[in-house]
Parts: C-alpha cells; sequence; structure tokens
C-alpha cells in the first residue's frame, strides 16, 4: 500500500524484475483485462499464491511464479499498465527517484504470439506515461536476457536493447537457472556489442552459483555492474578483482534470506560486514517487491535495526545506487521524455 507520508530521503533501485514488482490487486485487474485463466478464482487465494505467503520458500517456487505473472504481462496492454504503475508506485511508496525496472521481452510474446517490438514498445510507453506524471522521477529499461534460451534468442533480446537504447532501453542482464549448454564465453562478443552501442551490461552471479562462478564470470563478461554477487564475501580475491574493476554490488537481503541463500540475519550481517571492510561498493535493492512484500524502505530499515550498517554508511550505500545508475543524467530533465 502506498505511504501517506512522503519520506524525507530520496532513493534509487537498481534491481527488480518486473514479474514480481505489480502489486497483487493491479494483476488481478490486468489478467481479468486480458481474459487469461488464472489458478483460482478467489482473489485472496491469488493473492497468497502471487506473494509466497508461506514460511518456506523453494528457489522453483520463484520460477513458477515467473510464469504466472509473465503470462498476465504479455500483452503490449498489460506491459504499458506494468512499467506505468511499477514507477509511480515506486516513487509515492518509497520516494524512488531513479530507478531500472527489468524484464525479459521473450517471456512476454507468448512464444512468439506477439511482436517482440510491440512488447518493448509498450513498456516504453508506460514509462513515458509515468515520468511524465512524476517529472521527479528518472528511469530507464533493462532487458534480461536468460540462461535458458538459446543464444540466438538472446542475441535478438540484445538486438533490441541496442534498437531501442536512444529511447529508453539502457542496458542488459543475464538471470535465470543455468540450461544445457550455457557458457558465459559465448555471451562475450554480445556484450562488447551491447556496450560499443551505448548500453551498459550486468549479470545476475554469485547468488545461486559459487564465488568460483562469479570469478569466471568477471573474468568473461565486460561488465558496468553486478546483480547480487554476495558470494564474493567469501574469497579475497574476488573481492578485490571487484573492487579493482569499479564496480558496484546490487544486493537484495530479503530475496536471498526468503530462499536461504543467506541463512540468516547473523550471516547477513557477516556477508555484509565482510565486503564493507573490504572496499567493495554496493547498494540495497528489492529484486521481486511485491512477491516478498517488501519495498525499498524496508530493505534499508532491515539494515539500521539489525545493526548490519549505520545511518551513513546506509546513506553511503543510496549514493552509490545513484552513481552506479545505468540512466544518463541531465540537470532538470529526463532524457526520455
Amino acid at each position: 500500500m502506498d505511504s501517506p507520508v512522503r519520506p524525507k530521503k530520496e532513493l534509487c533501485e537498481l534491481h527488480f524484475h518486473l514479474g514480481q514488482s505489480v502489486e497483487p490487486h493491479i494483476l488481478w485487474s490486468i489478467a481479468h483485462e486480458q481474459g487469461i485463466k488464472l489458478p483460482s478464482k478467489d482473489y485472496w487465494e491469488f493473492y497468497d499464491l502471487v506473494t509466497l505467503n508461506k514460511k518456506e520458500v523453494a528457489w522453483e517456487d520463484y520460477h513458477k511464479l515467473f510464469h504466472l505473472t509473465e503470462l498476465i504481462q504479455s500483452s503490449p496492454v498489460s506491459m504499458e499498465r506494468t512499467v506505468y504503475e511499477v514507477i509511480g508506485g515506486a516513487y509515492r511508496n518509497s520516494n524512488i527517484t531513479l530507478l531500472e525496472p527489468s524484464f525479459n521481452p521473450m517471456f512476454r510474446n507468448r512464444s512468439g504470439e506477439r511482436d517482440l517490438d510491440q512488447i518493448i514498445l509498450a513498456a516504453l510507453r508506460g514509462m513515458e506515461k509515468a515520468l511524465a506524471e512524476f517529472p521527479q522521477v528518472r528511469a530507464g529499461l533493462m532487458l534480461l536476457l536468460d540462461r535458458r534460451l538459446p543464444l540466438e534468442k538472446n542475441a535478438i533480446i540484445v538486438s533490441k536493447a541496442i534498437k531501442y537504447c536512444d529511447r529508453g532501453v539502457v542496458g542488459i542482464d543475464i538471470a535465470g537457472p543455468f540450461g544445457d549448454g550455457f557458457r558465459y564465453e559465448d555471451y562475450s562478443k554480445l556484450y562488447t556489442e551491447a556496450r560499443a552501442a551505448g548500453l551498459k551490461t550486468t549479470v545476475h552471479t554469485g547468488e545461486d552459483g559459487t564465488v568460483e562462478e562469479m570469478d569466471h564470470v568477471l573474468d568473461v563478461l565486460p561488465l558496468d555492474r553486478l546483480n547480487h554477487g554476495f558470494r564474493a564475501y567469501t574469497d579475497k580475491k574476488v573481492m578485490a578483482k571487484v573492487v579493482k574493476k569499479n564496480l558496484t554490488m546490487c544486493l537484495c537481503p530479503t530475496s536471498n534470506l526468503s530462499v536461504k541463500f543467506i541463512r540468516d540475519i547473523e550471516h547477513l550481517k557477516e556477508v555484509i560486514q565482510t565486503l564493507w571492510k573490504n572496499g567493495v561498493k554496493f547498494c540495497i535493492n528489492t529484486d521481486n517487491p511485491s512477491m516478498l512484500r517488501t519495498n525499498l524502505k524496508k530493505e534499508l530499515a532491515l539494515m539500521t535495526d539489525n545493526d548490519i550498517l549505520t545511518d551513513k554508511q546506509v546513506d553511503q550505500t543510496v549514493q552509490w545506487a545513484f552513481e552506479a545508475s545505468f540512466v544518463p543524467t541531465a540537470p532538470d530533465k529526463n532524457l526520455y521524455l
């Protein structure tokens, strides 16, 4: 629910998925507008489903729900409303004035039934509508590649990101469970081409995988930022490599706690304090806010309420987030309007 009081601090969020960032009642409305048959005709059963409202959450639960929410968002009309609602909600709720929603357009076109360009353009229209309504906000869209897709399909996503980089797509990312034959080396050329075209690059790593996988990613992909990456805390050499490359990690505490990649608050404290002491820049994010019933204000409060970071340190992470954004800056102007 939107906060009735405007927070004093402007915030920046760099990592969250559109599939799990829309409030349940809005998803419910969009599904009915599209005539989609839902698993339940009872709203509260649907609410419990899309918020993972249970004590034990498995990694597989995340991806099962992504399928449902991506299906609901699989039309130009629904994508336009999704992006519009997410940007406006983030500003009203947490005073987020800079944000980068991410989504995979291939998972919004019903296996090729819908035109990929129309899906992306609809998302951009939703962003433009929100930015016109909230001129204090700046935003850019991130297009996700997926490890389960073949290289050829991911290359199409990169080509679309390049096509719309002057319209509001600001970067690319790789996410999803590992598929057969996926190799990071195969994406080095695509990432280089994307950067040459003016896009920025990041990747999901150091989350469900190992620190060795993360080390390999740092060697083979040209990167501007990292999503998650917390497993670097176990290896001083990897942390030093992150610092040398001047990469900011986008950490998602509640998300990683929910699936036990981070065991508990004490483990979270160990991770974050180790990164801080070794000079690794990081910022705090939600990952899947509606599914986890969280927001950026709650994530930052988690840091201070549990003595993980001081108020001053939290302010530093917020500054790092603004500095690491892929959205172009200009005084008193959003470049995509």
